[in-house]
């Protein structure tokens, strides 16, 4: 909606489809999404996409398939079950995502680099956009972009602060003031410097404790454990509490992730991450607030509604991630597909980070970065040119098939697109 699409909306809850057409500037038609009748109604013969992404596998592969049967050109479906995924593709779905994949690449990075609140990685991990609070006493606090990049050698891009919801792109003027969330685009050795200058504290994580027996936090909890962790999983209910002890090597603690007691025989301390997966904001909020307060050095909170993100820094959680979110930046790479590689979004602002491909003959072929005309509202982070990847000065010329890695505003996209894609 933000980019000027036409987006209609069905939904078969009619209180939630009543939420959302006063939310939204969209049409909203209650309805079962998988029936033809109601996909014709919604013009899905006439889109250039479907997205299915309710919680029913089926239902969402059988959507994709009626509306691929009435002319929509492209389809994508959320799917976890394997065997779906297996015959989606024969079935009309064009793209299938699994968002639990996404999010646990993102609780694993993040317990890499504890202190941050977001990792974003491009080009294959060869660049990073770190983002966490400023706090009181850092070295970025109070300094201007300049005065900071001419100490630090430029090992560091600050693509944006944002402030009460609303991105700051980095320029040399920008100041950068406690309070602030601040991303930094950097090569992956210099991330433990952007933590400092950030002000972040640093721990060598000894365990990590997984609160909620979810799949998806079975799934964290095994990769965390290949990646050399120790790891601990909290879960209430004993059935799937044993279920999970019998598949993995995961150690299974049987109780409730809430309970002060449980968590304080645990004896959290500096090297310990919480993680927090359980499919209750309330449990994940007030597990990791217990853990914080029994001793946790970092805690993460998964959360399902967007209204609770930007809270749950301000009462004491280091970082986030959402399932949600995972699935639209899967949704937002495929969309813009043809030139722009990869995108990330963030949790408290509307602005997105995108790996774009300099197409040959675009306007932008051949400038120096610092006689650009970018947008306001975006800011040039990085740039990856063949196997060499770089953060970039003024004097930067920009060449055909390079890629760059560009955090826009919503109003600024459609104009860095015409100006690196054409």
């Amino acid at each position: 909606i933000a980019e000027g699409q036409d987006v209609v909306v069905i939904e078969a809850d009619e209180a939630k489809a009543a939420a959302v057409q006063d939310r939204f500037d969209c049409l909203v038609i209650p309805g079962n999404g998988a029936s033809p009748s109601v996909l014709r109604k919604a013009g899905a013969d006439e889109a250039g996409l479907v997205l299915a992404v309710t919680d029913a596998d089926g239902a969402n592969v059988m959507a994709c398939h009626s509306a691929k049967a009435l002319g929509a050109r492209r389809t994508v479906a959320r799917v976890e079950d394997a065997d779906l995924r297996e015959v989606g593709p024969g079935l009309g779905v064009d793209l299938i995502i699994d968002a639990r994949i996404s999010l646990v690449k993102e609780v694993r990075a993040l317990v890499r680099y504890p202190g941050v609140s977001e990792v974003g990685e491009f080009a294959g991990g060869r660049l990073v956009l770190v983002g966490g609070r400023v706090r009181s006493g850092a070295a970025f606090a109070g300094t201007s972009v300049s005065e900071m990049r001419e100490s630090s050698r430029g090992r560091w891009v600050l693509a944006a602060t944002v402030r009460d919801g609303h991105p700051v792109p980095g320029r040399g003027a920008t100041r950068v003031e406690p309070g602030d969330h601040a991303l930094l685009m950097v090569k992956p050795t210099d991330v433990p410097m952007a933590v400092e200058l950030l002000g972040i504290e640093h721990h060598r994580v000894r365990r990590v404790v997984v609160l909620g027996g979810t799949m998806i936090a079975q799934m964290a909890a095994e990769e965390l454990l290949r990646d050399g962790y120790e790891v601990v999983m909290v879960e209430a209910d004993p059935k799937r509490a044993a279920e999970i002890a019998r598949a993995t090597d995961v150690m299974v603690v049987g109780g409730d992730p809430t309970e002060p007691e449980l968590l304080e025989r645990l004896e959290l301390g500096a090297g310990d991450v919480v993680v927090a997966l359980s499919g209750w904001d309330e449990v994940n909020l007030m597990g990791c607030l217990v853990a914080k307060a029994v001793g946790a050095a970092f805690t993460i909170a998964r959360f399902g509604r967007f209204a609770v993100a930007g809270v749950l820094r301000d009462v004491g959680i280091d970082a986030t991630v959402s399932s949600r979110v995972a699935a639209a930046n899967e949704i937002l790479r495929y969309v813009r597909r043809d030139r722009i590689l990869s995108v990330a979004t963030f949790k408290d602002t509307r602005a997105d980070a995108m790996e774009i491909e300099v197409a040959p003959g675009a306007p932008a072929v051949g400038t120096a970065l610092r006689d650009l005309d970018v947008p306001a509202g975006a800011v040039v982070g990085g740039f990856i040119r063949g196997s060499e990847a770089f953060l970039p000065t003024g004097d930067t010329v920009i060449e055909a098939l390079d890629h760059l890695v560009v955090l826009a505003a919503p109003g600024a996209i459609e104009a860095v697109e015409g100006m690196f894609i054409g």
